[in-house]
């Protein structure tokens, strides 16, 4: 059994700012969706497939980082105004929507990804963020549509150097702007790429920053880390995502309705 993951706030607010602008702009970005979901279900030979949503709400993140997603431009208010109405059409259509008052998309797909993997499926994650890189293993792959590319276990290691049970630690390091998650100032990606190279985990740095301070290529970054470790460690907690998140949901109810999907 395989099962595709939509990360559906992702994949409508990129389809509705390609869509024509006029009265029929919903009507559009819905449509195209679904023949989007539609083809990438029929390439992943999918068997079960769920849209998840998020509601629009301060999350635990918030409460840890209150910069959290600082200054990221807003929904369009046309959009925000119909979301009901489109997660309805998608639910119409067989295609089971899923979201969980108080909790992101990105932690409620994590944990839908991680439980399905465990449970022996192939798993698929419809989005262009590459947070979800994290979570790739021999089950887990991510998809960019729009890119027409694929992550997998070799696909993460060629674009960003590191394994991906590495990313967490190199981006607690390196900050996430589009996030607005902080890192440590003074750490590029190339100097925590290199750091990560030499002693796998952000756990190892920290307890061998006298060590790295001994050696003189390290030293900017060995002072830097000890003066904010605790803003690593802080960015490491926001940039994880969770696997915890109580779904309530069976995987019967992801089945995915293939001719009733494709003839809407």
């Amino acid at each position: 059994m395989k099962l595709l993951i939509v990360d559906a706030m992702n994949l409508i607010r990129r389809i509705y700012a390609a869509a024509p602008e006029g009265d029929l702009q919903i009507e559009a970005t819905q449509a195209r969706c679904m023949t989007a979901i539609a083809r990438n279900a029929e390439q992943f030979q999918a068997t079960h497939v769920v849209m998840v949503f998020e509601q629009k709400c301060q999350t635990w993140r918030h409460q840890m980082w209150p910069d959290y997603k600082l200054n990221r431009p807003p929904m369009p208010e046309a959009l925000t105004q119909q979301l009901d109405s489109i997660s309805g059409y998608f639910r119409a259509n067989g295609l089971p929507c899923l979201d969980l008052a108080g909790w992101e998309a990105d932690d409620v797909i994590a944990t839908l990804a991680n439980k399905a993997a465990f449970a022996g499926l192939a798993v698929m994650i419809l989005s262009t963020d590459k947070g979800f890189c994290q979570l790739v293993n021999g089950r887990i792959q991510v998809r960019n549509h729009f890119d027409r590319f694929t992550y997998d276990e070799l696909m993460v290691e060629q674009k960003f150097g590191l394994q991906p049970s590495q990313l967490v630690d190199y981006w607690a390091m390196t900050g996430d702007s589009t996030n607005h998650l902080p890192g440590v100032e003074g750490i590029g990606p190339k100097t925590a790429g290199h750091l990560l190279d030499q002693y796998q985990s952000l756990d190892n740095i920290l307890v061998n920053l006298q060590q790295l301070d001994s050696d003189a290529a390290n030293r900017k970054a060995a002072n830097k880390l000890t003066q904010h470790w605790q803003t690593a460690l802080l960015t490491r907690i926001l940039a994880a995502l969770r696997l915890d998140v109580p779904l309530g949901i069976n995987l019967s109810d992801l089945r995915w309705q293939v001719s009733q999907a494709l003839s809407s």
